[in-house]
């Protein structure tokens, strides 16, 4: 991405600026900066990833191309929170049928903190889940597979351990040999990304790397989604009607 704009220092700055302000109108004063050190270098950035990564994405991945880069909050939460989130994310995700269950999808997310790309369902449905917990029951050799893959290590170490149960999953003994991923309500990856790294030239080369590993993780999870094992449980999944709740929000 020669001479294209990219993220920088200003962007993390601006960042934490704006979740400071209590102002619903700050960010019209300064939306010439917003614009050029926010937006211009996350819609670059996403068309890169997006042209290298395409052809590879089974289809229905939706890439983002407009709304980059949105720092306002919802008028629900700007009530409680103040009007600009401390945060901004590109997710690439995909239509799931449903207003109650997502499907595995791409994130990546820049804060006034920190910086990371992520992969996998962060929050499964009720159906999902118990069938994600059938296949690590029965026969969990893809994922132990993948996640011992070199190259797949190379980016992510391990599953994300921030959506875990306190206690053992009712169905499963707490000696289980996979108990650690059994006790999981959400099944992804993610990887902190330096500020070196998030400012420099290749860096739309690097994040299109950690999406392709990640989409392993997601195509593991498209299986274990979509029945159970043959040798798991046959009993009737219960309709559970939930409100919905953005994957990585």
């Amino acid at each position: 991405m020669k001479n294209q704009p990219r993220f920088s220092r200003k962007s993390i700055d601006f960042i934490a600026k704006a979740s400071r302000q209590k102002s619903s109108t700050w960010l019209e004063r300064n939306r010439a900066e917003y614009e050029a050190v926010l937006v211009e270098p996350m819609r670059v950035l996403m068309t890169e990833v997006a042209r290298q990564l395409r052809q590879e994405a089974p289809a229905g991945y939706r890439f983002p191309t407009r709304g980059f880069a949105r720092i306002r909050r919802s008028a629900e939460n700007a009530r409680t929170q103040g009007p600009y989130r401390d945060w901004i994310g590109a997710s690439v995700s995909r239509d799931s049928g449903s207003r109650y269950e997502d499907l595995p999808s791409l994130y990546f997310n820049i804060s006034k903190e920190d910086v990371f790309s992520a992969g996998g369902l962060y929050m499964p449905s009720a159906a999902q889940t118990k069938k994600i917990r059938a296949w690590i029951d029965r026969d969990p050799s893809e994922l132990e597979e993948l996640l011992a893959d070199r190259k797949f290590r190379r980016h992510y170490k391990d599953l994300g351990d921030e959506r875990v149960l306190k206690t053992k999953p009712r169905d499963y003994p707490i000696d289980h040999p996979k108990i650690n991923w059994l006790k999981m309500t959400g099944w992804y990856v993610w990887r902190p990304i330096p500020k070196k790294e998030l400012f420099s030239r290749n860096f739309a080369d690097r994040l299109a790397e950690d999406w392709r590993q990640a989409l392993r993780l997601n195509q593991v999870l498209d299986g274990y989604t979509r029945a159970f094992p043959k040798s798991g449980p046959l009993e009737k999944l219960e309709e559970i009607q939930a409100p919905k709740v953005d994957s990585w929000d």
